[in-house]
């Protein structure tokens, strides 16, 4: 078997993994409280009300206006007709098509080491497991490394002399010059509409090329200041088309100028955020944060995490770049430029205080892009065939220990706390409760538009607001009402004194409105919306009686608040 046709078989098995890895069953996992906001934002698009970007939360409008197709196509045209599974499929398919795109770099990172990092791509867990999210991340990297696959088009199409005479169909074929270009800039518009971290990409990747340019040996730099006018003409046209998506999208397609000036003065709202100021202070972590997930996690009793595989792979691709040896034919000032902007956003990423761990999606994708170098500078190096066969097992036998976390990460333990990926994620008792409101409701006259009373300190009370999104008339509400009360409430456990004051204090015994115990025949009698964050649920007496009379599973005898 050639290396062309072992490198063709090697992105096959990558995709067909990778498709199997995001697109089984993307409704198996309740929505994170981030996905059910970001769906509620969109719900108000798809049902016509438009798209006001908001400085201060949600992020850019790609996620929104890019998930509106899908939907058309699934015949939805208002929220309570849209399923988790059809919003995930957007970042599902994007993180595809980020498994697919290093063939794009095959010429620069070597036809091997480019198949290797799609099949990387395909099993690394984290980036398994966000492309199953609603929420902007997937986004982010996929259009950050098709802007840089598209630049690397344009500059390699804009070679008048190919390194390797079988670069030249390459080089020729595709979109053209001017369409890498084009390319290049719409990704990169697309990279500012999705989150404002893209600021953070687009940083590393001029300071990666201001710092490869200045690593490249004399010859190089010289030929780089012959093209100085070509490539500042092709930098404009770039920057052009990419404010032209950016103003699309941010105005609304015109409707809100007025989002193109916010999407400038977010900034300086996302700078206190990412210093973990304010609001943000909990999502505040140590510097080694992102290491600890990537390196080893283990929780007694849990699985082994690990993606060190990839990071030791990085490294050797890292230094066989800086040291000129064992590339092959993958181009130098490629690899340097992939491994200077990786380091770059890992250090700025790790050094914010504020951290979450999808943030480190872009950093860990340059990872596996500099670990596909890796894996073929290694086994060049490997001295005789045996130990190159034996390399290639151990490589072979992490993929698939990598492999297994990606799928036991996104199909079994995806709630589990001792997951690393799972951050404040809420947990199946979210769907026991939307059952049992939904059982009550078709015991009360009203249906859906049965009163609902969500009573959360500090309105933390999402995803639920994604799961009642049928119930016409639920009030979310941070204390007691002094007003009347709804025949189901739903409230943290610290709110209940103050439901039993409201309800027992100063009323004679035959004008108190009893309620009952909705959840009395679980544990504790409340239900976890996220791990340790529990709920309590009452309704009151009249319409526990008709709920009941139905005939309703599993209930325990009612049992009255505050008794």
């Amino acid at each position: 078997m050639n290396r062309r046709t072992l490198a063709l078989l090697l992105m096959m098995a990558a995709l067909a993994g990778g498709a199997m890895l995001r697109l089984a069953d993307l409704a198996n996992r309740p929505m994170h409280a981030d996905e059910a906001v970001q769906a509620l934002k969109f719900g108000r698009l798809l049902e016509g009300d438009g798209y006001v970007y908001d400085p201060h939360e949600y992020h850019g409008p790609a996620l929104n206006y890019l998930t509106l197709p899908i939907a058309w196509l699934a015949g939805a045209r208002r929220l309570t007709q849209i399923t988790e599974a059809q919003l995930r499929l957007l970042p599902a398919l994007l993180g595809l098509a980020l498994v697919a795109l290093p063939w794009l770099l095959r010429d620069g990172l070597g036809r091997t080491s480019a198949a290797c990092a799609a099949v990387l791509t395909a099993a690394s867990p984290a980036l398994a497991f966000y492309a199953r999210f609603y929420i902007s991340e997937t986004l982010l990297a996929c259009f950050t490394f098709a802007a840089i696959a598209g630049a690397w088009r344009y500059v390699r199409a804009a070679q008048t002399k190919p390194e390797r005479a079988s670069d030249q169909a390459t080089v020729s074929s595709g979109l053209g010059r001017a369409g890498w270009l084009v390319l290049a800039g719409v990704c990169v518009g697309l990279m500012y509409a999705a989150k404002e971290t893209s600021a953070i990409a687009l940083f590393a990747m001029l300071l990666a090329a201001g710092l490869t340019a200045a690593w490249a040996g004399p010859v190089a730099r010289q030929a780089l200041r012959l093209r100085v006018r070509e490539f500042g003409t092709a930098a404009g046209v770039l920057l052009f088309v990419a404010a032209a998506v950016a103003l699309l999208l941010f105005s609304s397609f015109f409707s809100n100028p007025r989002g193109v000036v916010d999407s400038v003065a977010a900034y300086g709202h996302y700078v206190g955020r990412g210093l973990g100021r304010h609001d943000a202070a909990w999502h505040a972590h140590p510097w080694h944060y992102y290491l600890r997930i990537l390196l080893w996690s283990h929780a007694p009793g849990g699985a082994v995490w690990t993606e060190a595989t990839i990071l030791l792979l990085a490294a050797v691709g890292f230094v066989g770049a800086a040291r000129r040896k064992g590339l092959g034919g993958a181009n130098v000032h490629l690899v340097r430029f992939l491994g200077i902007y990786t380091l770059g956003l890992a250090v700025i990423y790790s050094a914010l205080p504020y951290k979450t761990p999808w943030c480190m999606l872009g950093f860990l994708h340059g990872m596996i892009l500099l670990a596909g170098v890796g894996a073929a500078v290694l086994v060049r190096a490997a001295p005789g065939r045996a130990v190159k066969v034996a390399l290639v097992g151990l490589m072979l036998a992490a993929l698939a220990h990598l492999s297994w976390q990606a799928w036991r990460a996104s199909f079994v333990d995806y709630e589990d706390p001792g997951n690393p990926y799972a951050y404040v994620q809420a947990t199946s008792d979210v769907l026991l409760l939307t059952r049992r409101i939904e059982d009550v409701a078709e015991a009360h006259p009203a249906g859906l538009s049965m009163p609902i009373q969500v009573i959360c300190p500090g309105n933390d009370y999402w995803p639920l607001p994604w799961y009642l999104r049928a119930f016409g008339r639920t009030g979310w509400l941070e204390r007691v009402p002094d007003g009347p009360l709804a025949p189901l409430l739903i409230l943290k456990p610290e709110v209940e004194p103050a439901l039993v004051a409201r309800l027992f204090g100063d009323r004679p015994p035959g004008e108190r409105a009893l309620y009952v115990d909705l959840l009395a025949d679980l544990p504790g009698g409340e239900v976890e919306l996220r791990p340790n964050v529990p709920l309590r649920a009452f309704v009151r007496a009249d319409l526990w009686e008709a709920y009941a009379a139905r005939g309703a599973s599993g209930q325990a005898a009612p049992r009255e608040t505050g008794k």
